[in-house]
């Protein structure tokens, strides 16, 4: 049997539907709104900008890179360019040095020894070797070597060789003198390295630097100096070359606690003892070179030497 729906049933009936269609049109409102703010199905045009702007940062980077790494290079090899160049023009002038080059030791304050050979003087300068052993077991050891000059007249020449080879003629009759006191089962060596400290038309400066070890420990040392005057072709006496006296070796006694630090030994000898070796021709060592004059001399311990740059305030006329 059929009934009429009451007007309340009605009434809840629209009612519920426009709430229904209310709360679709909300739920599309708010998903609208979500798309519009977080788009994330869409790249973000911020973000791609942001990884370009770093691609292209890194390949900047990379290039200064590969910049900075060719003119590094090509620095390196112009530096490498320039010091040969400067070498063969050291050559070419004489101022090469087998050792350091005059010009560092001019610049440097205090002399160390390097030969100071130049190749554009009326002679030159070869050097040989000295070599013997002595002993019935052949345990004494000798060798030095020493310059020889070259390049003028043979009869000019044989004065100045003499002269140099002297020390090289002392060394092998101490070589042989040792066998008196050696004993059989002990080694004994006596080595030399022989520079020429300086060089010119008027002088010629040679030392003999010279060690003794006896069974591989150092034993005794030496500076020997041998100051050739080339116009007359004469050895100096090293002895006649500077005037020195108590005053010379008070101020040797400061210098030399400057240049070489506190040497104890030092303590012991009165500025006479300092006088006294100084002028003997046995003990003292004097050399000329390219900073001016090594002065020094020989002692029981061992040698020492000063740089004396304006030598020539002491210098006797000869």
């Amino acid at each position: 049997m059929n009934k009429k729906w009451s007007s309340g049933k009605i009434a809840a009936i629209v009612f519920g539907s426009l709430g229904t269609v209310i709360a679709l049109l909300v739920v599309y409102t708010l998903s609208l709104y979500q798309f519009i703010q977080n788009p994330w199905f869409l790249p973000d045009a911020d973000d791609q900008d942001r990884k370009e702007t770093i691609q292209a940062s890194r390949e900047e980077e990379r290039d200064e890179k590969e910049i900075d790494r060719d003119d590094s290079e090509r620095d390196e090899r112009e530096l490498y360019r320039e010091d040969a160049d400067k070498t063969e023009e050291e050559e070419d002038s004489g101022l090469y040095k087998e050792g350091k080059h005059d010009r560092e030791q001019i610049e440097s304050e205090y002399y160390d020894f390097h030969n100071d050979i130049h190749r554009d003087l009326s002679y030159q300068i070869e050097f040989k070797t000295f070599q013997e052993t002595y002993g019935d077991q052949e345990n004494i050891f000798v060798e030095t070597n020493y310059p020889v000059v070259t390049g003028r007249n043979s009869d000019e020449l044989e004065g100045i060789n003499n002269a140099i080879y002297k020390e090289v003629e002392a060394v092998e009759s101490y070589g042989k003198s040792v066998t008196d006191w050696l004993s059989s089962n002990e080694e004994f060596r006596f080595e030399t390295e022989c520079y020429v400290t300086y060089m010119d038309e008027d002088i010629l400066s040679i030392i003999y630097v010279e060690y003794g070890y006896l069974e591989d420990e150092i034993y005794e040392s030496y500076v020997i100096p041998v100051n050739i005057d080339m116009e007359s072709r004469m050895a100096l006496t090293n002895s006649q070359i500077l005037n020195i006296n108590d005053a010379f070796s008070i101020e040797f006694r400061e210098k030399c606690e400057q240049q070489n630090g506190e040497i104890q030994f030092f303590s012991l000898f009165s500025d006479q003892d300092i006088t006294y070796l100084l002028t003997d021709e046995d003990s003292l060592i004097i050399f000329y070179t390219p900073m001016g004059m090594e002065i020094g001399f020989n002692y029981y311990y061992g040698w020492v030497t000063v740089t004396y740059k304006d030598y020539q305030k002491y210098q006797n006329q000869i």
